[in-house]
C-alpha cells in the first residue's frame, strides 16, 4: 500500500538528441480531435494551493496528516498481472555490450573508494548491473530459484532479482533507458532490446492466457478512450468527493494507457496506420499534469509534472506510423511541432 501514496508522477522512457527537421509521421488524430487538449499546451505554470495539517494538541506542530491523496502511481491492472512469473528464453546475451578489464578493475577500486570514477563510468556500471538484473529475473534457471526461495537464491547472483508478472515491475528499467545519454547508446539500444524480448514473451503468455491474440495499442486506446470520455463529464461533478473519485478514475486510465502505448513502441508492433496513440498520449499528459497532490484540478499544467520535450521526441522517433504520416502530410508535421513545443526543452 505503501507504493500507492507515491507522489511523483510516473514519466515516459528514453533520451534522444536534437530535434531535426525531419521528424516524424502520426497515427492519424485530426486537428479538431486535439484541440480540446493540445490547442491549450502553451503557457505552462505551476499552481494549486497546499493546505496545512492540524498540529497536535498542546500547540505541538508535530502531527497526523488526515485526509485524502491522491494515487499517483497506481499497480497494474490485476486480470493484466500473471500468475506466475515471467520466464524469457533466449535472451540476446551475446548482444550484450562486453566489459572491459579496465572498467572491471574501476569498479573493485571503487568499492573501496579508491581512485575517482566519471559520471559517465557510474551510469555505464548502473546499466551493466541493471541488465544483469533484468536478465536474472526472467531467465529459466533465475525464476525456478526465485519460486524456491532461501539463500540459494542469494548465491545464485550478486545482482537483485525482480519477480516479474507485469511489465510494471520493471519500471525502472524504462526509466533508465530515459535517462541514458547518447555517449552510452550502446547500452541504451541493448537494454531497449531486452525490455523489447520481455514485452514480446509477456504478450504471448497473456494471449494464451485470455485465449485471444493480445496488443499493447489496442489496450492503450481502450484506456486512453476511457479516460477521455471520463473527462469530459468532470464538471458534471460538484460533489468534492465525487469530483476527486473521478479524477483518479482519469489519472488511472491514462497512467496505464500511457504505459501500454510505450510497450507499444519498445515491442515494436505493428501499429494501425490510421491510430491516433500519439495525439492521445500527449494530451492524457498535458491533463495529467493539471492535478495537483490533493487531487485539485489546476487551471495549467505543472511544469514539474510535465515530461521533457526529449521524451515526447522518443515516443515520435519510434512510432512509425507518426513518422510515415509526418513525411507526407503538412498539417499533421504543424500539429507535431506544435506538441513538441508545448513540453519543456
Amino acid at each position: 500500500m505503501d507504493r500507492l501514496r507515491l507522489s511523483s508522477t510516473p514519466r515516459p522512457l528514453y533520451k534522444e538528441p536534437s530535434l531535426s527537421a525531419d521528424l516524424v509521421h502520426r497515427t492519424g488524430a485530426t486537428q479538431a480531435e486535439c484541440a480540446s487538449g493540445m490547442a491549450t499546451l502553451a503557457g505552462l505554470s505551476v499552481g494549486g494551493d497546499v493546505s496545512a495539517g492540524d498540529g497536535a494538541p498542546g500547540g505541538s506542530t508535530r502531527g497526523v496528516v488526515t485526509g485524502k491523496y491522491f494515487n499517483f502511481n497506481p499497480l497494474p491492472p490485476p486480470p493484466d498481472v500473471l500468475g506466475n512469473p515471467l520466464v524469457v528464453g533466449n535472451l540476446p546475451t551475446h548482444k550484450a555490450p562486453k566489459e572491459t578489464w579496465r572498467s572491471r578493475w574501476q569498479r573493485r577500486l571503487a568499492r573501496f573508494h579508491i581512485g575517482r570514477q566519471s559520471a559517465q563510468m557510474k551510469r555505464r556500471w548502473k546499466i551493466q548491473d541493471t541488465i544483469s538484473s533484468v536478465i536474472a529475473s526472467v531467465s529459466p534457471s533465475s525464476t525456478v530459484l526465485g519460486e524456491r526461495g532461501g539463500s540459494e537464491k542469494r548465491k545464485a547472483s550478486s545482482v537483485p532479482v525482480i519477480v516479474v508478472r507485469h511489465p510494471y515491475h520493471l519500471r525502472h528499467v524504462f526509466e533508465l533507458i530515459l535517462q541514458t545519454p547518447d555517449d552510452l547508446a550502446a547500452e541504451r539500444r541493448f537494454l531497449e532490446l531486452l525490455m523489447g524480448r520481455v514485452l514480446r514473451r509477456y504478450g504471448e503468455q497473456l494471449a494464451q492466457i485470455r485465449g485471444s491474440a493480445f496488443s499493447f495499442e489496442n489496450e492503450a486506446r481502450e484506456y486512453f478512450f476511457a479516460g477521455f470520455k471520463l473527462e469530459r463529464q468532470i464538471k458534471k461533478y460538484t460533489s468534492p468527493e465525487e469530483r476527486f473519485a473521478a479524477l483518479q478514475s482519469i489519472y488511472v486510465n491514462y497512467f496505464h494507457g500511457r504505459n501500454y502505448y510505450l510497450y507499444a513502441l519498445l515491442r515494436r508492433e505493428k501499429m494501425a496506420p490510421d491510430n491516433k496513440l500519439f495525439m492521445l498520449n500527449s494530451r492524457a499528459v498535458y491533463f495529467m499534469a493539471r492535478i495537483g497532490w490533493n487531487g485539485d484540478l489546476l487551471d495549467k499544467p505543472n511544469p514539474r509534472s510535465l515530461p521533457s520535450r526529449e521524451d515526447i521526441f522518443f515516443l515520435v522517433q519510434r512510432d512509425k506510423t507518426v513518422l510515415t504520416r509526418y513525411r507526407s502530410d503538412q498539417d499533421f508535421q504543424r500539429q507535431v511541432k506544435a506538441v513538441l513545443e508545448a513540453f519543456p526543452a
